[in-house]
């Protein structure tokens, strides 16, 4: 073996070892590639839900904001249909059996449908104003204020 196989020898060793160090170098700027990218996507993911509750808020405002009721003590139309928008029940103005279900549910009462004595006692109970079983303005004035509160305001 002569001195320039030697020289040869030591040259594609040397070769080998930087080959082997760009791929080292290489196959490690594509995992930083792909995490940063794995990164952003997150990123991007995280924004994209964030926003996305926002709007769903912004929407749930708005619409609560159409029942937002005057308290005056009277049951109405209107406190009947923010009642039912807050309950779940169809929105028609309407106190029938399934609005009045849902608010003997919410109230802890007999749920019948029908609008007794006890359902308006365990409202008041509910609302924590006087237990007297009758209808009346102290009693519709605090379930509106409850349902406002209950829609936010």
């Amino acid at each position: 073996m002569g001195i320039f196989d030697v020289f040869k020898k030591e040259d594609t060793a040397a070769k080998a070892e930087v080959e082997k160090k760009a791929a080292e170098k290489k196959e490690a700027m594509q995992k930083a590639a792909k995490e940063a990218r794995d990164n952003a996507v997150k990123t991007a993911e995280a924004v994209e839900k964030a926003a996305e509750k926002k709007v769903a808020e912004a929407a749930k405002k708005a619409d609560a904001e159409k029942f937002k009721l005057d308290v005056d003590g009277i049951w109405g139309e209107k406190t009947i249909s923010a009642t039912q928008h807050l309950l779940g029940c169809t929105v028609d103005g309407i106190c029938g059996p399934d609005t009045v279900s849902a608010i003997q549910k919410k109230v802890g009462a007999t749920v019948d449908g029908v609008w007794g004595e006890e359902t308006t006692s365990k409202m008041q109970k509910f609302l924590g104003v006087e237990e007297d079983g009758k209808e009346g303005p102290v009693t519709f004035s605090a379930w509106q204020k409850w349902v406002n509160k209950e829609l936010g305001f």
